[in-house]
């Protein structure tokens, strides 16, 4: 299953961008042109998600899926009481769907977004791993805390450190791509 993660600064840019793909999968190079469109197409969930309180059924009906097919009220706010979306936790689990890929969320208490597109199998419905994900956007976030030490790195530029790009692929590995 192909996968497009992205780490999304404060002003909506892109700070980190990768695509991690299988051997056997990729995105079909028509949808590949048009992921970075599709993950900024789901910031505003992101982004009411971040300020709801409580859990509210209304944020469903309001929002919509942004061209998915079917509904259901799958958003979770971090303020929920089980599962990823425990009461402090960062990790927004699937925020939205485009067309049968799954989009799911994390957000640093510092502002940063961090985004994935998970590509579908053979046309099948995509099913995320919540342990796994959850897994992943922290080890992500521990080395985006670690870059943010680093004295000539300065907040919102783009991540251009091999050493990170590489941690972030091995990480991928561990996590997503089996």
């Amino acid at each position: 299953m192909p996968f497009y993660f992205a780490i999304i600064g404060h002003k909506d840019n892109p700070i980190y961008e990768v695509e991690f793909i299988s051997l056997q999968q990729s995105f079909p190079p028509d949808l590949k042109e048009l992921n970075p469109f599709i993950l900024h197409a789901s910031l505003d969930i992101i982004e009411d998600l971040q300020w709801q309180s409580t859990h509210s059924g209304s944020l469903n009906s309001s929002v919509g899926n942004s061209g998915n097919s079917g509904g259901g009220s799958f958003l979770r706010s971090r303020h929920t009481h089980s599962g990823a979306g425990a009461p402090g936790s960062c990790y927004l689990s699937k925020v939205d769907n485009f067309y049968g890929l799954s989009i799911t969320g994390y957000i640093t208490y510092g502002n940063m977004k961090f985004v994935m597109i998970h590509g579908n199998q053979n046309g099948a419905p995509v099913s995320v791993d919540d342990g796994m994900l959850k897994s992943f956007y922290q080890e992500v976030h521990e080395l985006y805390i670690k870059t943010l030490m680093n004295p000539f790195y300065k907040i919102d530029e783009p991540i251009t450190s091999p050493t990170f790009d590489w941690k972030v692929k091995q990480l991928a590995k561990k996590y997503l791509v089996k």
